[in-house]
């Protein structure tokens, strides 16, 4: 049965929510405080990795994660068809770099990884090579955007939500009732709802070399550096828990990512900075996100707590949120 949906928050999980929900035939209405992706979508690297951010974070996120990505392909394929914008989807080896770890016990050693990457620091040890994928963030948050509003859906950029009622919602403008509430509003969640999500800002760089340094994406830590199509490489990131809502780098944080680039990759020391911007991310205890019915707001569905992940927890987040409607 066709249900009436409010979507609160235009980011990836937002737009990819309501994507799925206007295709299953709900009449969809998505309300973003600012511009669609304006927040941590847009600012994201576009790393699309399951296993290389599984290794940190333990088998309850591999499993989601590898299941996101199994929908990728499908995705990518049936948004550029459907709307005409590419979201860059690229499928690549992402090498996870060990500087204290052996090789052995699935770590390849560090000289063959080299002969695959000679640009890499002579600093690791040994490495794992997953197969991974990336894409271009705005670009694919505007194509599921475009995608939803094809399927039916309605998106009120500007439109600031103040409540979460039984109803539906409240707006700075007066009210709008919907049968299901979808909050998906990010790190700004916990201002709707009692859910345990807070912020974390994340610096990034984009560097230019002269000629291309690397042919596959490469982590080590919470640290990434991803070759994007047009011949930059993106690295970050930082995690700022006391930042709070302040989204501007700062020449701290920047400095904790171009250090990561010269540890990881020496010959970008000659490269040249194309930008430098921040995002904020909102994260959980757990570390994983909350994906499920309000406990206190019974036509409440919760989609937020995704940190560094919502790109590519985007699409089985959406499955999830249209099996609970």
């Amino acid at each position: 049965m066709a249900e009436r949906v409010a979507v609160v928050g235009g980011g990836v999980i937002g737009c990819a929510v309501a994507e799925r929900l206007a295709r299953d035939g709900h009449q969809v209405t998505l309300f973003e405080r600012d511009a669609v992706g304006a927040h941590a979508s847009g600012a994201a690297a576009g790393l699309l990795g399951p296993h290389s951010e599984s290794v940190d974070q333990g088998p309850d996120f591999a499993d989601l994660g590898a299941r996101s990505y199994r929908l990728f392909p499908e995705l990518a394929a049936r948004l550029e068809r459907d709307t005409g914008i590419g979201i860059e989807y690229q499928e690549m080896d992402s090498v996870r770099l060990g500087f204290d770890a052996p090789a052995g016990a699935g770590w390849t050693a560090a000289a063959e990884v080299r002969r695959l990457e000679p640009a890499l620091s002579d600093e690791f040890q040994s490495a794992r090579i997953f197969k991974e994928a990336q894409l271009t963030p705005p670009r694919f948050v505007r194509a599921l955007a475009a995608a939803a509003v094809r399927s039916g859906a309605e998106i009120r950029e500007g439109e600031l939500v103040t409540a979460v009622t039984g109803e539906g919602i409240r707006l700075g403008t007066g009210r709008f009732d919907a049968d299901h509430v979808v909050l998906a509003a990010g790190p700004w969640s916990a201002a709707l709802a009692a859910v345990d999500v807070e912020p974390r800002r994340g610096q990034l760089v984009a560097l230019l070399p002269r000629s291309p340094v690397l042919t596959r994406i490469v982590t080590w830590d919470r640290y990434y550096l991803v070759p994007k199509p047009e011949g930059t490489v993106v690295i970050g990131s930082t995690e700022e828990q006391e930042a709070g809502f302040d989204a501007r780098p700062t020449a701290a944080g920047i400095s904790e990512v171009l250090q990561v680039a010269l540890r990881t990759v020496p010959a970008l020391a000659g490269a040249s900075v194309q930008r430098v911007w921040a995002g904020i991310r909102p994260a959980t205890p757990e570390g994983l996100p909350i994906v499920r019915r309000s406990e206190s707001t019974p036509n409440l569905v919760l989609a937020t707590g995704h940190h560094r992940n919502g790109i590519l927890l985007a699409p089985i987040t959406a499955e999830i949120v249209s099996s609970l409607i």
